[in-house]
């Protein structure tokens, strides 16, 4: 599959999140108000975001999504099984705050595929972690601006 038609296939995909008020549907390109309402609503503090971003910060930096499922080619529901939990361990691991959900296609030629939503996180960092677990590409987003993919 080229890049064109890998960037079509994410666009044609909504990006669900389940969160303590409720599931989100993100896409591509379209911006979300109750998913920034919500993200406004976290309760982090500025000493928080600090600490989390290196140094100071205005605010939120930001949120991506990545998965550890089929990258490059489809795998056995057990390799990506255990692909996805090698990522919780990972996230569970770190610094970053993060959410459950599931990518899902929408001519649904292929099942859907859990993904993380990791809160506080700048592009280059989902980036590697996208990159770590094989991906091409992640979803990153900001408070106030529509979500896009960033390539690998």
């Amino acid at each position: 599959m080229n890049r064109q038609d890998m960037a079509a296939a994410f666009a044609a995909t909504t990006y669900r999140v389940a969160t303590r008020e409720g599931d989100f549907a993100l896409r591509i390109g379209v911006a979300d108000s109750g998913f920034d309402d919500f993200l406004g609503r976290l309760t982090t503090s500025p000493e928080r975001l600090a600490a989390l971003a290196g140094g100071p910060v205005d605010g939120l930096v930001g949120w991506g999504i990545v998965t550890a499922y089929n990258p490059g080619s489809l795998l056995s529901e057990d390799q990506n099984s255990l692909r996805h939990l090698r990522l919780y361990d990972r996230l569970s691991a770190s610094r970053w705050l993060f959410l459950a959900g599931c990518n899902v296609a929408d001519d649904n030629l292929w099942p859907a595929e859990p993904n993380y939503l990791v809160l506080d996180v700048q592009p280059p960092d989902i980036v590697a972690l996208g990159r770590e677990f094989g991906q091409v590409a992640v979803v990153w987003g900001r408070r106030g601006t529509a979500p896009k993919l960033l390539w690998i």
